[in-house]
Formats: C-alpha cells, sequence, structure tokens
C-alpha cells in the first residue's frame, strides 16, 4: 500500500553504504521505522529533506505485518532551517524528537501529538533564549494528551490553589499527579519541589505555549524538573525512562 503523510524525522541512521533508517513521526500513521535507500548518497532524491527534525512530506511503500517500512519520495513541507544554526534550539529539538520516540509506540496514531510537536518545533526555529523552557512546557502538554497530566495548580485533597511561598517545599505525587497544600505534603512523600520552581512550573503549565519562551530558568531549576519529568514519566509509562538528549543539555 502506498501512502503520502506529513512527518517530523525524529532520528536517521546510517544503514549500509548508501542508505538510511529513520524513525519519524507522522500525522495520519503515528510512529514509524522507514528505510530511505540511496540517501546517503551525494545527489540523493531526498536532499536535505531526511535531516532530524525535518518536517516533511512522505511517500512510502507500507506493508501490513512489518515494522520497517520503504521510503520512496521525501518533500520539506515546512523549512525550519534555523534549527540547525544554534546549539540550544538544536539540543532542544532533539531532547522533543527523542521525547516523542520514547513514549509511543509503533503506528499508534495521535493527531494532537503530531500538531504538538510540528507547532513546538516552529516555535523553537524562531526562539532567540529561553528555549529550555519550551521543552518545559512540551512535557507538560505531552503528558497532558497522553491522560496523565500534571497539576501544578490544584491540591487534589483540598481542591484549593496553591500558592508558592518564599519558603519551604511542595510535595508533589508522582502516583497522584499532583501537588499537594503544605498542610498536607508535610505527612507525605514526594518530589520536593522549591518555591520558585514550583511556582514557574504553575506558569508554563497555564500560558499560551508560545509565551513560555519568556520564562528564564535556572540550571539548578532545569536540573530538578529534568529529574521530576524523567520520573513521572517513567511511573506512568510503567518502565524505566532514559531521556539521554535532556541530561545531556545540563551536562553542557
Amino acid at each position: 500500500m502506498i501512502v503520502t503523510d506529513e512527518a517530523i524525522i525524529l532520528h536517521s541512521r546510517k544503514f549500509s553504504e548508501t542508505s538510511k533508517i529513520l524513525t519519524v513521526y507522522s500525522l495520519q500513521h503515528g510512529k514509524l521505522s522507514l528505510i530511505a535507500k540511496g540517501a546517503r548518497n551525494p545527489k540523493s532524491k531526498f536532499g536535505a529533506s531526511l535531516e532530524a527534525l525535518n518536517h516533511s512530506t512522505l511517500t512510502i511503500y507500507k506493508k501490513s505485518q512489518r515494522d520497517l517500512h520503504l521510503l520512496s519520495k521525501a518533500e520539506t513541507t515546512v523549512p525550519l532551517r534555523r534549527l540547525a544554526e544554534d546549539y540550544d534550539r538544536l539540543t532542544i529539538g532533539l531532547a522533543i524528537a527523542e521525547l516523542v520516540s520514547v513514549t509511543q509506540e509503533l503506528e499508534e496514531v495521535n493527531a494532537p501529538i503530531f500538531r504538538l510537536l510540528a507547532s513546538t518545533l516552529e516555535l523553537l526555529n524562531s526562539a532567540s533564549g529561553n528555549e529550555y523552557a519550551l521543552l518545559v512546557a512540551f512535557q507538560i502538554r505531552l503528558a497532558e494528551i497522553m491522560g496523565f497530566a500534571p497539576n501544578f495548580l490544584i491540591c487534589f485533597e483540598t481542591g484549593e490553589r496553591v500558592v508558592p511561598l518564599e519558603k519551604g517545599e511542595f510535595i508533589f505525587s508522582i502516583t497522584d499527579g499532583s501537588v499537594m497544600s503544605p498542610e498536607i505534603g508535610q505527612y507525605r512523600e514526594g518530589f520536593r519541589f522549591e518555591p520558585q520552581t514550583l511556582h514557574i512550573l504553575q506558569r508554563l503549565s497555564e500560558c499560551p505555549i508560545a509565551e513560555t519562551l519568556n520564562y528564564e530558568l535556572t540550571e539548578l531549576q532545569k536540573s530538578h524538573i529534568h529529574d521530576f519529568f524523567a520520573q513521572y514519566f517513567g511511573f506512568h509509562l510503567d518502565r524505566r525512562f532514559h531521556y539521554r538528549t535532556s541530561k545531556l543539555i545540563l551536562q553542557q
């Protein structure tokens, strides 16, 4: 069966002397593994359309009961040239791509995830700072689409909004997916947030995703939030969660 679909290139690797194996996330078919024969040739018909993070239109020979499909044609749909021009934008984009790749199963269609991925990469392409905040906002919204949105705003037991104070810590229940008010949290175990970190997570979860680029995070906040989402996705996906690209960003 021949299909044509929009897709984001999540990852590519060399295969034989001339070909590539691709992992893509598509609008109508979800995550796919593809072989692009001849893609490594200097005069390849695919051009730059198969570079990581590209938003392309792909024509695929899709075989039933196969995990690897043959790519026939590819054309860039939305140019995202600035992503590769800046190290921060590139690494954040690769972290977003990795997150989609490790959380999604092959050929499970989810159009809202595709639209979130595509729009986030477009915002990242035009960003000029605070890119990590966009990665955090993406994780919040991805978890929401997948059915386990983290609630940084309302205590799940009291039903009241949690207001970060200048001192103390706030407890987030990974199992319940919610922050707790201080009077509840003092008797519970969970992930501990400093008030400033909880405050910025509240802002990033409430504001339109385009406005998240207005928020600057400290290196300590980035590290803390990375650890939180590694635990949070790991628990709700019921498996150990390796998120290598985000950790690499922090190490840099």
